[in-house]
């Protein structure tokens, strides 16, 4: 093969299935909400999953993937929330639409990097790390033990595809110096949940990993 057939040339499929705020202002303009946790926490669900299953349903097309493929892309990062797989309340699940995502992604030659872009607890204090202020994920054994669960039922969904390019383990988990600096930090909507809070050990992540 070829160096030039070895080079991935890709664009992120971001605020598809993880929200983020200054890409889609209009699903937090009735709430004070910053993140998609505190987005389900003040919008009654009989409300907001009809929005989200029309966001999703519009955000990103079966045009994009050929629209992508048509300017040279060969490969699209996909964002995914850990409650991807609908089991956990109150989120609306999205597993759907990242099997017809591998779908069209193989229709127009493109390879896919899933993404775990949120955990439960976050794993940065960023909003897109689903919750602005907190990051106590890693202090969790249970929420971590599930993260994996995640993880595996990923793998054994979408291992055997010809699209896949890989599983991208854990998004921007925080270091040390960047937490120490980050204004999120000290944003947390809740302060009594963001009690805990910390960076992410490299310790902690080599054993993750």
């Amino acid at each position: 093969m070829s160096e030039e057939r070895k080079k991935i040339v890709g664009v992120n499929l971001g605020n598809w299935l993880v929200l983020e705020k200054w890409m889609q202002p209009f699903l937090f303009e009735e709430n004070c909400a910053e993140d998609e946790v505190w987005l389900n926490r003040k919008v009654p669900a009989k409300k907001l999953r009809p929005l989200m299953k029309k966001h999703r349903d519009t955000y990103i097309e079966e045009a994009d993937f050929a629209k992508i493929a048509a300017h040279g892309i060969n490969a699209v990062r996909l964002p995914v929330p850990y409650f991807v797989f609908g089991d956990r309340k109150p989120y609306s699940g999205c597993i759907e639409y990242v099997d017809q995502a591998m779908d069209y992604a193989e229709k127009y030659g493109l390879k896919v990097l899933i993404d775990l872009h949120t955990v439960p607890g976050g794993q940065n204090s960023y909003d897109n790390g689903g919750i602005t202020g907190v990051c106590k994920w890693h202090r969790n054994p249970k929420e971590v033990a599930y993260v994996l669960y995640v993880l595996e039922r990923l793998g054994k969904r979408y291992g055997h595809r010809k699209g896949l390019l890989g599983i991208e383990v854990l998004n921007e988990p925080i270091s040390f110096r960047v937490y120490l600096f980050a204004p999120s930090r000290k944003q947390a909507l809740d302060q009594g949940e963001a009690i805990g809070s910390s960076h992410v050990p490299m310790r902690f992540l080599k054993t993750f990993y």
